[in-house]
């Protein structure tokens, strides 16, 4: 047997190599994490995204059971409803203190402060577990009773027993060729050890054991064969990553992508198939409508035109029978002798009357069924392209306030003192350019530079950033000053005696101060390709990059209503991008308070 016999499955769950690789890649980061919130993941069974702060950062953390944990980078629908209500009650503001794996399983134990623990099982049809200090469950997503273990609350949490596998059945599993059942491990640590070239059962589980110790030290190559696997050590036609978060991240968002869109197409599917089977059924009888009226009109045609030869059949037929047949050029009709021949001809004209109106409703269906079926195949797209706008991959900045200036400078601002800390302490170099509103309670706001230099207009367009997410928009200002200085004027180092609270900074040298900046935001769409993005800015910046937008201003509306008014009208202006709906989170997000909408790119007549 040689490593070409081996082929790798596609993989739809990490393994143990992966968790191992994943935790030691990830265990610091996710020490002492703060559970800020949980939300659950829309249209995906038991998966859950924890917002996290994470030593000054905010991570959002992915657990899905029985398939992966992770950090993401993109932008899933996010649920408040059904079971993370609880697990909100249960975790919300706990602090992870330590990462481990049970034994040798794809098992994840997270320790909490407060004495509880989260366990991920990774294993087929696997559970979110929370427990008590005593490891007594007091959640999971499911409840049911096994041969070995219950999963019900107060009862203790057990594991899923290991797989055992005697000498014989392993020895029976080589011969078979099936190496990787019988050493218990995924296919592609065989082809990576090149395992086949080995006969000697111990010399592998080394070779296996080699390998743990690899990853656990850190030893982490990790790459992506696309659609079909992710692996935390390069093996032939990988595309290799700097971290293996980033390798898992991407590569089950293709397959979350893909599911999502299959579950989609399936429900839509499922509906057009029935209205084919109807379609199919209505033409069938569109033909028979069609030959019976035809048949009927030619009949009392005939019998019109052939009225002296029809007298002289029933003169010589029984006249004490009522109703007769009688064949004429081929076609067997029946008769009422009781009445005249023109009025059995109108029997047979009003039978086909009756047909065409039986046609003439049949083809009103059939053309309702075939603009539904026409309606449905939009919808599929129209469902495809919200996955795609809904799942798109976030910036690394999109996580502040951002925006672009007329020039392409990135501004970035703080959403509260945490991030007005973080932004300072890890993006603000000296020549990047510091701006604050004159105003208690405004985000710290920067320009990264890169080293250029900006423009006046460039000033501008963060200091409306910095104006229009200050305290000023929720008290109604129509203006308020903001001022500007170098990064190297700012700092975190109070003088000597006094303190700095969190998110508050020393300026020293000149503040440079541009008056009475209007509190007038523009929120525009950028389209491109399957994606849309929000962007918010001056107008003169965002009309730079788009021809859709709304110019917001403070108001008495509260945001969603305004974020609905807002996709209304992004609706009208773009009648055939889909997906405008899914934004709405985002829209709202954007919005710096209670607002109205002062003007719209395109005016339309009410």
């Amino acid at each position: 047997m040689t490593t070409t016999n081996i082929k790798l499955h596609r993989k739809s769950s990490m393994s143990y190599f992966d968790l191992l690789a994943w935790v030691t890649e990830n265990k610091k980061i996710l020490s002492y994490c703060i559970i800020d919130n949980i939300f659950s993941i829309e249209n995906i069974e038991n998966a859950f995204i924890f917002k996290l702060h994470c030593q000054g950062k905010d991570q959002e953390l992915i657990i899905e059971p029985g398939k992966r944990i992770n950090f993401t980078k993109y932008n899933y629908p996010k649920s408040s409803s059904g079971k993370v209500t609880l697990l909100r009650e249960l975790l919300r503001g706990d602090i992870i203190t330590d990462i481990s794996i049970l034994g040798r399983e794809r098992i994840l134990l997270l320790t909490l402060k407060k004495g509880k623990k989260i366990i991920v099982e990774l294993l087929p049809r696997g559970l979110l577990v929370v427990t008590d200090n005593e490891d007594k469950i007091l959640f999971s997503t499911e409840y049911k009773e096994f041969r070995d273990r219950k999963i019900k609350i107060g009862e203790k949490y057990i594991k899923p027993p290991s797989i055992e596998i005697s000498n014989e059945e392993i020895e029976k599993l080589i011969k078979n060729g099936n190496l990787a059942r019988a050493l218990g491990v995924p296919q592609e640590v065989i082809i990576y050890l090149n395992l086949v070239n080995f006969n000697d059962l111990e010399i592998m589980r080394k070779k296996i054991s080699e390998l743990e110790n690899l990853i656990s030290n850190g030893n982490i190559k990790p790459c992506i064969i696309e659609n079909l696997t992710v692996l935390p050590f390069p093996i032939d036609n990988c595309k290799e990553y700097q971290k293996f978060n980033d390798a898992i991240d991407d590569y089950f968002y293709t397959i979350t992508q893909e599911e999502l869109t299959k579950k989609t197409s399936k429900k839509i599917e499922e509906e057009k198939e029935k209205i084919i089977n109807t379609i199919i059924q209505l033409e069938n009888s569109i033909k028979e409508y069609e030959q019976k009226e035809k048949m009927y009109q030619q009949i009392g045609n005939m019998i019109l035109t052939k009225t002296s030869e029809i007298q002289q059949i029933l003169s010589n037929l029984n006249k004490k029978e009522r109703k007769v047949k009688i064949n004429l050029e081929g076609f067997e009709i029946e008769l009422d002798t009781s009445i005249s021949i023109p009025k059995n001809a109108s029997k047979f004209f009003e039978e086909a009357k009756e047909y065409k109106r039986k046609l003439s409703r049949a083809l009103e269906s059939l053309n309702e069924l075939k603009k539904k079926l026409e309606k449905l195949e939009k919808e599929k797209i129209e469902k495809q392209q919200e996955i795609k706008i809904t799942l798109r991959k976030k910036e690394w900045y999109e996580k502040y306030r951002w925006s672009i200036s007329r020039n392409g400078f990135l501004i970035l601002a703080g959403k509260d003192s945490s991030q007005n800390e973080s932004l300072v302490r890890k993006f603000l170099e000296d020549n990047d350019i510091f701006l604050h509103a004159d105003i208690q309670g405004a985000p710290a706001t920067i320009i990264k530079t890169q080293n250029e230099i900006p423009s006046e207009e460039d000033i501008m367009d963060a200091a409306i950033i910095a104006a229009c997410y200050s305290k000023a928009w929720k008290l109604g200002f129509a203006s308020v000053d903001v001022f500007w200085t170098f990064g190297n004027q700012v700092s975190k180092s109070p003088p000597s005696g006094e303190y700095l609270a969190k998110g508050s900074f020393m300026i020293h040298g000149k503040k440079n101060f541009i008056k009475n900046v209007k509190l007038e935001l523009a929120m525009g769409f950028i389209i491109n390709n399957d994606t849309i993005k929000v962007l918010v800015g001056s107008e003169e910046s965002v009309k730079n990059k788009t021809n859709y937008y709304v110019i917001l201003g403070p108001g008495d509306d509260e945001k969603e209503k305004v974020a609905d008014k807002i996709i209304k009208i992004m609706n009208r202006m773009l009648p055939n991008v889909k997906g405008l709906n899914t934004l709405k989170n985002e829209i709202i997000d954007k919005i710096p308070a209670k607002s109205k909408i002062i003007k719209t790119s395109i005016t339309y007549n009410s």
